[in-house]
């Protein structure tokens, strides 16, 4: 039996000297996301676009350094409030412009025309 477990201890030592190299080169790969990163973005930002970058082999981080957004992200952000606003469909209180007079009505359109 003490056979036996000597036997199964030297077949795992190969195992676990290769587990504790592979653990240090991943912890080496971890630090490298961040810089990877903020590396990817600064060529997105000189004009490469991602699929270029990923035709010579840089694939996208999976996470990208907190700051500004990218264009296409921002741009839908922006055009999804204006679509759901409920008073977009309602006149903006410009389209109408009091007259001079006070009488709430409405002034005719070559107000503001210096002819008297």
């Amino acid at each position: 039996m003490r056979e036996a477990q000597a036997a199964r201890e030297k077949a795992f030592e190969p195992l676990a000297e290769i587990l504790g190299k592979r653990e240090e080169l991943q912890r080496q790969l971890a630090e490298l996301d961040a810089p990877y990163a903020e590396a990817f973005v600064a060529a997105e930002a000189a004009g490469w676009t991602a699929e270029e970058l990923k035709a010579i082999g840089a694939e996208e981080p999976a996470k990208r350094p907190k700051g500004r957004p990218r264009s296409r992200r921002s741009t839908a952000k922006k055009a999804a409030p204006e679509a759901s606003a409920p008073e977009s469909s309602a006149p903006s209180p410009a389209a109408k412009i009091p007259g001079q007079d006070g009488t709430g009505e409405a002034a005719p359109e070559a107000a503001g025309s210096l002819s008297g």
